[in-house]
Order: structure tokens, then C-alpha cells, then sequence
């Protein structure tokens, strides 16, 4: 009898460990994620207001901010690796040191900008505004500048997509 008791109660042990494991987890909201811990790691931001936010240091690689406002926001030394810009405000904003390797910055608002020394490869920049942007010392290898606007940007040490310096 003792035999029967054990054999019926450890699968019904095993499938309440179970259950307890693959609980739903809660969903975390991004923005408060973002404040919190300074990360949002593949996160949908789009349209996001993140002017009231200090986002240096902060680490956004892979995250959707298109069309989000991030003008007059410090963002120096944010992670922004592969993160999409697309039409985002990103006017007076201070991007020195930030990675910004393979983003999409297609059609995004960046007058103003300090983008001094930051890391701007392989991004697409196409339609973008950089008008009176502050471009010493970054890094443009094989960005895409199609139709962009440059009038009064900076140029100090710059290398541009073609490798040469302005």
C-alpha cells in the first residue's frame, strides 16, 4: 500500500515543481526599467518621451527608439549598438563617446548634437539632420550620408565613411 502512496505522489511532486518554475513572469515595464537600472537591453522605446532622463553611460544596444524624443538628453557614453533611431529627436543632445555602431538613424533630428569622438560606423544616416552638429574626432567608416544635411557640422580629426579625415 505504502508502494502505491509513493508511486501517485512524486509525479504529482513533479508536476507542482513544475508548475512553480513556469510561472508567467511579470512584464517589466521598459521605461521604468530604463530609469531603474540604467539598461534596456532589446527594448521597444518607440515614440518614447525621454527628455526628462540622464542617460549617460546608460546601455540601450538593440533597442527600438524610432520616433522617440530624446532632444537636449545626455546620452554620452550610451551603449547604442544596432539600436534603431529612425526619425527620432535627438536635437542638443550630447552623444560624446557613444557607440552608435550599425544603428539606424535614417530620417532623425540631430541639430545640435555633440557627437564628439563617438562611434558612428556602418550606421544609416540617410535624410538625417545634422545641421550645426558636433562632429571632431567621430568615427563615420561606411556610414551612409545619403541626403544629409551637414551645413555648419563640425569637422575636427573626423573620418568620414571613405576612411579619409576632415
Amino acid at each position: 500500500m505504502n508502494s502505491k502512496k509513493l508511486s501517485l505522489t512524486l509525479p504529482l511532486v513533479g508536476i507542482l515543481a513544475l508548475t512553480a518554475c513556469n510561472q508567467p513572469t511579470e512584464e517589466i515595464d521598459p521605461l521604468s526599467q530604463l530609469r531603474e537600472k540604467g539598461e534596456c537591453l532589446d527594448c521597444n522605446l518607440a515614440g518614447a518621451d525621454l527628455r526628462e532622463f540622464n542617460l549617460e553611460n546608460a546601455r540601450l544596444n538593440r533597442s527600438d527608439l524610432s520616433g522617440a524624443n530624446l532632444s537636449g538628453v545626455n546620452l554620452r557614453r550610451a551603449l547604442l549598438d544596432r539600436a534603431n533611431l529612425a526619425g527620432a529627436n535627438l536635437s542638443e543632445t550630447d552623444l560624446t563617446e557613444a557607440p552608435l555602431t550599425e544603428a539606424n538613424l535614417a530620417g532623425a533630428v540631430l541639430s545640435g548634437a555633440n557627437l564628439e569622438r563617438s562611434v558612428v560606423r556602418d550606421v544609416d544616416l540617410t535624410g538625417a539632420n545634422l545641421k550645426g552638429a558636433n562632429l571632431a574626432q567621430a568615427n563615420l567608416t561606411a556610414a551612409n550620408l545619403t541626403d544629409v544635411d551637414l551645413e555648419e557640422a563640425e569637422f575636427e580629426e573626423t573620418t568620414m565613411p571613405d576612411g579619409s579625415r576632415r
